[in-house]
């Protein structure tokens, strides 16, 4: 059997391009050829977290272009499925303009973790939401801050101490911040989550 021929200098070049490419491409979080998984989504299938507790999202240039509708009206489905084998998980994720800026966010977990966990922890946070007055100051604050004298103006209050009221359940569930004293905001990592509750909401 004869020796393979040593490869010419050129085709030396054209493996390490390739090599290279590839190299980079992984460091970016690009999804490879064995299905590695792309920045801004944890092995669990949740969002990492920054030390801030913001969420930590991919740069838009390695993010992947979802089909249109025409290709697939569940391409969101699709693709979860295909990353998530039975029995399943439930993601949640979104890219918005909102009056605190452009937010992207995904989180995610898998069916044995959400089956598996006590509900009754979340009660508090679910009941702050139970009340038209404080969904409609959440709708204000996905706005910008606010100051309690705007909200009682912008919603017709009868004293500051109304505003206060419902703000303070808002908080305790972890829904509101004060960035500053007097002023109040939607908390940052909480938006696209609201935002999410919202829309499982509407009748389809």
């Amino acid at each position: 059997m004869m020796a393979p021929e040593d490869p010419s200098p050129d085709e030396l070049l054209a493996r390490v391009s390739a090599l290279e490419e590839r190299v980079a491409a992984m460091e970016a979080g690009s999804p490879g050829a064995d299905g590695e998984r792309t920045p801004g989504t944890a092995s669990d299938g949740s969002a990492p977290t920054a030390a801030s507790g913001a969420p930590v999202t991919p740069p838009a240039s390695s993010a992947p272009t979802p089909p249109t509708d025409e290709e697939d009206p569940f391409w969101a489905l699709t693709s979860l499925k295909a990353h998530a084998p039975t029995p399943g998980a439930v993601v949640f994720a979104g890219a918005v303009d909102v009056g605190a800026g452009h937010l992207e966010y995904q989180w995610g977990r898998p069916t044995e973790h959400l089956l598996g966990t006590d509900w009754a922890e979340h009660a508090e946070s679910v009941a702050a939401l139970g009340h038209p007055l404080r969904l409609a100051m959440l709708r204000r604050l996905l706005d910008g801050e606010h100051t309690v004298a705007q909200l009682v103006d912008e919603l017709e209050l009868g004293s500051t101490g109304v505003a206060y009221h419902h703000l303070s359940a808002l908080q305790s569930g972890g829904w509101v911040t004060t960035p500053r004293r007097g002023s109040w905001a939607l908390a940052t990592p909480r938006v696209v989550p609201l935002l999410a509750i919202i829309t499982a909401l509407e009748k389809g």
